[in-house]
């Protein structure tokens, strides 16, 4: 079928990448989970908690993404390549410094952290082992994900998913060379995924390193490193700094409820962390409609053709909550082939079918306020509204009606997941009434 509209052809042009890279990472934590299902009950659930300290950081990124994105696009719609040059440089400061801060706390702190979200002592060893090796990863994350965002937001999606998509393949393939012990490599288990980690990681840098030379456009000059200190690091701050508290509040919360699920018990962990992959898998289209529609949307409001904003961004939610339909749909279907191929204890795999509906509810949902919160209103830079949204739903309602089933009430673990996992339900009146508001049509770089 042919797409006529311009808005929706560049659109699936520069979220196909997207997507697609997302589709390969998703496919990696399912890997994981269904390699290290493979090995044990005790090893997934610890690798699940574990990874709640890199969600944590990858929240923080998303937040430096989001401000980076929100400002690149924009000057990539005035051809302002000087200014998004001397902008990499300020994010880059801000992010090494971010990742260095997780690298010392997982590196030296590892068993202080793993209490944070088990009291199980097989959880808390097998997590800490893991956590002293994947802290190397953390320190060349800090580099390359801004670097491959910065590629997105001057439309370079491709280059982006190509370095991303070799990273995540290595990626896999290691994880089942050390987990199994192929090719004469002894088995290492959680060990094995973490040096896996590692090893991609490192090489995604280089690749970046690579590419870096040959983009002329954004390559840096020794001005740029000059000026880079005092040009753009007031914007930035001002767009980004919502965004990364939201990153600390929303990443925050979801590690307290991992904390009170890994207290309730090991079943309801190793179940979420498959429910986690499956509802990934379901809206991953719609978060590559966010992040492409964040730089397209950019685009027009640096040129400040509001009009043409306004109508590109209802086409945006449009294709968001049909993906996220689609997606929920797809997820029911393939219900049967998740739930017989993970090696789950039988108490897990009864949680894992109790959450399906739930998952489905949320696929669709989050197809709405996250095209919303993460792709049109930080378009514009209004990164606050997320902030405040996420605070009141996620930390006023999940996390405190968690603990009061949990631990007041003492309800079955299931049904305190389900009802504490209802947070897109109540967030999306408040998503829907500001998106009518318009308050994110506007030109920041004036």
């Amino acid at each position: 079928m042919k797409i006529k509209d311009d808005f929706l052809k560049s659109l699936i042009f520069i979220t196909f990448p997207i997507v697609l890279q997302s589709l390969l990472t998703t496919a990696v934590g399912s890997a994981d989970v269904l390699m290290l299902s493979y090995v044990n009950q005790t090893s997934l659930s610890a690798v699940s908690l574990a990874n709640q300290v890199q969600f944590v950081l990858n929240l923080v990124y998303v937040g430096l993404r989001t401000g980076t994105t929100a400002m690149t696009a924009q000057y990539w719609g005035k051809h302002d390549t000087a200014s998004i040059r001397r902008l990499t440089l300020v994010v880059l400061r801000f992010s090494m410094g971010v990742s260095l801060l997780f690298f010392v706390l997982a590196f030296f702190m590892p068993t202080q952290l793993m209490h944070i979200f088990t009291s199980e002592p097989d959880l808390i060893q097998t997590g800490a082992q893991y956590l002293q090796i994947i802290a190397f990863a953390y320190l060349f994350m800090g580099m390359s994900q801004i670097y491959l965002c910065i590629l997105k937001s001057i439309q370079q999606v491709g280059r982006s998913a190509a370095i991303g998509s070799v990273t995540l393949t290595a990626n896999v393939f290691l994880n089942a060379v050390f987990i199994f012990g192929l090719f004469g490599f002894p088995k290492l288990g959680v060990t094995g995924v973490a040096i896996a980690t590692v090893i991609s990681r490192a090489a995604e840098l280089g690749l970046c390193a690579l590419d870096a030379g040959m983009i002329k456009k954004i390559h840096l000059t020794r001005d740029d490193f000059h000026d880079a200190g005092s040009v753009l690091t007031k914007n930035f701050l001002r767009y980004s700094l919502p965004v990364t508290a939201e990153g600390f509040v929303w990443g925050g919360a979801t590690a307290v409820l991992s904390a009170i699920m890994g207290h309730l018990g090991s079943d309801i962990v190793a179940a979420n962390s498959v429910a986690s992959v499956v509802q990934g898998l379901a809206t991953v289209v719609c978060f590559g409609f966010a992040e492409g529609g964040a730089v397209l949307l950019g685009k027009e409001l640096g040129r400040s053709n509001y009009k043409k904003a306004e109508t590109d961004a209802s086409k945006l939610m449009k294709a968001a909550l049909i993906s996220g339909l689609a997606g929920a749909v797809l997820m029911l279907l393939l219900k049967p082939l998740v739930t017989g191929i993970v090696r789950l204890s039988p108490q897990a795999l009864t949680d894992l079918n109790s959450m399906y509906l739930l998952l489905a509810l949320n696929a669709v949902l989050s197809s709405f306020t996250n095209t919303a919160i993460c792709g049109i209103f930080c378009a514009g830079g209004d990164t606050k509204f997320g902030l405040y949204c996420d605070f009141f739903v996620m930390w006023c309602y999940s996390v405190l009606i968690g603990l009061f089933l949990g631990f007041v009430w003492k309800l079955p673990p299931v049904t305190v997941y389900i009802i504490m996992n209802l947070h897109e339900l109540v967030k999306t009146p408040f998503v829907l009434k500001h998106y009518k508001g318009k308050k994110w049509l506007k030109n920041i770089t004036i």
